[in-house]
């Protein structure tokens, strides 16, 4: 190779990778949220494709800022719903904007918590760094990002995991878990929280910091959360039924522009 061949070369190399950094890892997703986090029209999903409708011909609506249940017994389609929001299950028919769009998969401001959320048993990761995932939204994909530490530990601290940070995430009980990807949803900057069945694991003191953490009147994310006990949903602004196949929508405040009471 040449002088002048291999100067060229490592020019174009260099300016390659130069870019590469640049490349996002998630769409720009910067606007706010403005006066109707979720919008749908006769949305009808099958938990898989080929499989059975879980539901058809809801119409709902959730405001910026509500928390909201969805109640209905097992089986009745609530994880499909949470999964269609999130970009991670097609719908079928009819249509859904989340946040002004699409449901689509990688967008900063959603964060979905799945019922039992499961890691690679032989990959060592420590509860601090799955926190620290939340930052990774917001860089590109060979770029060497700063993890906001400071954010990181006030995460932990608002969901009782300070003192945990350096146990390995294999180590931790379910409510434990559960309240460490709250707190990456915290660092993520997340605008909205779709929460499956988040309580079911939890014992007492997990349940009453997620409680706390989920209904703080300083925070201004939307929730819509799934459970099949009744009783949990007495403290949200909306509920959400489904059932039969069908969702209708059992209570819904009005006369609030931005958060229900």
């Amino acid at each position: 190779m040449s002088r002048l061949t291999a100067h060229w070369h490592q020019m174009i190399s260099n300016a390659c990778f130069g870019l590469l950094p640049a490349i996002p890892y998630a769409p720009t997703d910067d606007a706010a949220c403005q006066g109707v986090a979720i919008n749908a029209h006769n949305l009808a999903v099958a938990p898989a494709p080929g499989s059975p409708l879980a539901f058809s011909g809801a119409n709902f609506e959730i405001p910026c800022g509500c928390r909201t249940a969805l109640i209905g017994a097992n089986g009745s389609g609530k994880s499909t719903l949470l999964r269609a929001l999130a970009g991670l299950t097609p719908i079928a028919s009819g249509e859904v904007k989340v946040l002004g769009a699409k449901p689509s998969l990688g967008r900063s401001r959603i964060a979905y918590l799945a019922q039992k959320p499961s890691f690679n048993q032989d990959a060592p990761l420590l509860l601090r760094r799955l926190v620290q995932m939340g930052t990774y939204s917001h860089h590109g994909w060979f770029e060497e990002c700063e993890h906001g530490d400071e954010a990181v530990d006030r995460a932990l601290s608002r969901l009782g995991l300070l003192e945990l940070s350096e146990r390995s995430v294999h180590t931790l009980s379910g409510g434990q878990l559960q309240r460490g990807l709250l707190a990456r949803a915290t660092v993520q900057g997340a605008e909205l929280l779709l929460l499956d069945e988040p309580f079911a694991a939890l014992d007492q003191t997990s349940r009453e910091i997620v409680e706390s953490f989920l209904f703080n009147p300083d925070n201004s994310f939307t929730v819509v959360m799934a459970t099949h006990d009744p009783a949990d949903s007495q403290r949200f602004d909306r509920i959400l039924e489904l059932k039969n196949g069908q969702l209708t929508t059992v209570h819904a405040c009005a006369g609030h522009t931005h958060r229900h009471a």
